[in-house]
């Protein structure tokens, strides 16, 4: 009988325990201003803070205790559990339109993995905010050429000297006064929005400039969203109507982009219009008349699609008129650090911080990584460089941790030689080489690339026998 009691008192204070670390954990998940997620084992939600529900408007009873991936499709979280590293203020894009740094880490309960966590910060509105400066400042340039008389170059934010881009920029100097769609071919990340944006400037169109990522618009919404409505043609619409983006793209350029995501039916619409140069609103009778320059892009194999019946063959031929390629970031290393001291400038300005000079060993970092998410992810890193900055140096120290274990070892250390000064050398010299051949052996543009006087460079030419 006693050793019964002294069980249900054990079980008690255990239970109070329990009770005591939940209304902890409690306190915890509505102390911290960033948005909490917790999952088990199956990636099933176990704890889901009022700051997530105000950035991703679901209610913590509506996800907890289920599968995480019937709510978003591109998780980081998820990566974290399954490799067991955690990671530290990583620029995260959870959904289309929700910008967050993160920090995420596997829950271990001895060596089992029972879960992970995640705490984001919404820094959408400052990347939107960028977005809007960043266009502003181009618009602002290109008014100030006008007043002083200049012609404007509708290319000059495109940066770069390698020969792919440059080839890629010489077509699209021909081709942007034509009405002749364009179809720019490309990875993710290369820059595709912003040379059709060149084109559209320098094609000398009055119109706007609209933007459509196919891929990001339910399929349900995509005709009404691409041709607009009629009023009262279905369920809650605008009795007014509204207008489509081909509509508002009138004598300006409609682009297109990830065009192989469109859906199959709004291909034949689209193709008819196109022909007729004109449509019908959804639920409307009379014709829209449009002129419409058609610019489209895409990362997959439209030819491949054509052959598996995904694509329509007509469309295909009638938007692939003319067709630039732009090259990945990995083929066009030269252009790698007249990119980053251009971002640093940029966000530079944009944070109030100010960044002159980069590390040789950072740089040759920057230069070795493979970038597969190309300038897009570059500048994502240089941001987040500028956002956390305390000096005006970038250092290796400053560069994203998990790349370390990527880099691959000079050719000393392979050897087995671990000189740490040695190896240092070594990276300077790399870096000192690849930019003076860059720049034809011109010392003043070398410097200035490096983010160090040319005085420090002949010092450095002559310590590390390069002269």
């Amino acid at each position: 009988m006693e050793e019964f009691r002294e069980g249900t008192l054990e079980v008690a204070e255990l239970k109070e325990r329990l009770a005591c670390m939940e209304a902890r954990l409690d306190a915890v998940l509505a102390a911290v201003d960033e948005a909490v997620c917790i999952v088990d084992e199956r990636d099933c939600v176990v704890a889901w803070n009022r700051y997530a529900t105000a950035l991703y408007g679901i209610s913590s009873d509506e996800i907890v205790g289920k599968h995480i991936g019937m709510f978003f499709s591109n998780l980081l979280l998820t990566q974290v559990v399954q490799e067991r590293k955690e990671v530290r203020g990583r620029y995260h894009t959870p959904c289309p339109d929700k910008h967050v740094l993160i920090n995420a880490m596997p829950v271990h309960l001895a060596e089992r993995n029972v879960g992970g966590v995640c705490a984001e910060r919404d820094i959408t509105e400052v990347v939107q905010l960028n977005e809007k400066l960043f266009r502003t400042s181009e618009e602002m340039v290109a008014l100030q050429q006008r007043i002083e008389g200049r012609a404007v170059d509708s290319f000059a934010s495109i940066y770069g000297h390698s020969q792919g881009i440059q080839e890629a920029i010489a077509m699209g100097r021909r081709v942007a006064a034509s009405p002749a769609p364009v179809l720019i071919r490309g990875e993710s990340g290369c820059g595709k929005e912003l040379f059709a944006r060149a084109l559209h400037q320098a094609s000398g169109r009055t119109g706007a400039f609209v933007a459509i990522n196919c891929g990001a618009i339910p399929e349900g919404l995509f005709e009404s969203e691409l041709f607009g409505y009629q009023g009262g043609a279905f369920t809650g619409a605008d009795r007014k109507g509204k207008a489509g983006l081909l509509e508002e793209a009138h004598e300006g350029t409609l682009f297109l982009d990830e065009i192989g995501d469109m859906p199959r039916e709004a291909q034949v619409k689209l193709l008819r219009a196109l022909q007729e140069k004109s449509f019908y609103r959804v639920g409307g009778s009379k014709a829209v008349r449009v002129d419409v320059r058609i610019g489209a892009a895409t990362h997959r194999d439209l030819e491949e699609m054509v052959e598996r019946k995904e694509f329509r063959e007509d469309l295909y031929y009638r938007l692939n008129v003319v067709t630039l390629w732009l090259p990945p970031l990995r083929d066009r290393r030269d252009d790698i650090p007249e990119l980053v001291h251009k971002g640093l400038q940029h966000f530079g300005a944009v944070y109030g911080k100010l960044i002159t000079k980069v590390d040789p060993d950072a740089m040759a970092m920057l230069l070795d990584y493979p970038w597969p998410g190309n300038v897009r992810e570059l500048f994502n890193v240089l941001e987040r460089i500028v956002v956390l900055a305390e000096g005006d140096v970038l250092e290796s120290r400053h560069l994203p941790q998990e790349w370390m274990q990527h880099r691959p070892l000079p050719p000393m250390l392979a050897k087995g030689n671990f000189n740490l000064a040695d190896a240092s050398n070594q990276w300077e010299k790399e870096v000192i080489r690849r930019v003076l051949k860059e720049n034809h052996y011109n010392k003043a543009a070398a410097a200035k690339k490096l983010g160090i006087p040319r005085t420090t460079l002949y010092y450095k030419l002559r310590q590390l026998e390069l002269d």
